[in-house]
């Protein structure tokens, strides 16, 4: 039988073929334990030894499957399982940010023994470094790691944001007493701001005129 190799976490299944008939019985063996010894192991009457979830510690090694083709007789042939450890990512975000600030993000692979990570910088760490973030930074951004055993990633959406900033400014005007007028203003930022206007009463509010009842005793009253 060939040799296996096996991912950590996934199921696996080693067959054991046998030629000719009649054989009396199929048994499989690691370390002189006759299979299976815990609930991760399954042996089917053809012979396959399924073995899930597995775990380099406990399920890497040298299996035999014996068969029994005679009362007193039996064959038996080995196979070395190899389990590989995947990649895990440790979780990162994004914390808040604007245009022209300095951004630093590290993306560690935080399973040991996973040795042959494609990583670009350190062992185990590859740094995202901005040296000073703009608009058109705004986006997903995915750290990557692999080995023998798989490829895994992990990805985050960097949103830089712009404070409001004046593009045109309203200034003080001159108005006419019952005509229209326009004051103008013009702001930027990402998210698009909300503008608003609020309005205080103040000197240059026209006074309220009342007409005056006439007074009889005046000399110029016809």
């Amino acid at each position: 039988m060939r040799n296996i190799t096996a991912v950590a976490g996934r199921n696996t299944f080693i067959t054991c073929r046998v030629i000719g008939y009649p054989y009396y019985s199929i048994k499989w063996y690691k370390d002189a334990l006759l299979l299976p010894d815990n609930h991760r192991q399954v042996v089917y009457e053809n012979g396959t030894l399924k073995l899930s979830d597995v775990q380099k510690g406990m399920d890497e090694g040298a299996y035999v499957c014996s068969v029994l083709i005679q009362p007193q007789l039996s064959i038996s042939q080995s196979v070395y399982v190899t389990v590989k450890v995947p990649p895990l990512i440790q979780p990162f975000d994004f914390p808040p940010t604007s245009i022209g600030k300095l951004m630093y993000i590290a993306c560690v692979e935080i399973v040991p023994g996973s040795a042959g990570v494609n990583i670009e910088t350190k062992e185990f760490m590859s740094s995202l470094q901005i040296s000073k973030v703009s608009l058109e930074h705004n986006g997903n951004y995915t750290c990557i790691a692999s080995n023998d055993a798989a490829t895994v990633s992990s990805e985050r959406q960097l949103i830089v944001t712009v404070p409001p900033q004046f593009i045109v400014q309203p200034n003080n005007q001159d108005g006419i007493y019952g005509k229209a007028g326009v004051l103008n203003c013009s702001v930027n930022g990402y998210p698009p701001p909300k503008v608003m206007w609020k309005h205080a009463k103040g000197i240059g509010n026209p006074p309220t005129v009342s007409p005056r009842p006439a007074d009889r005793s005046d000399p110029d009253h016809v």
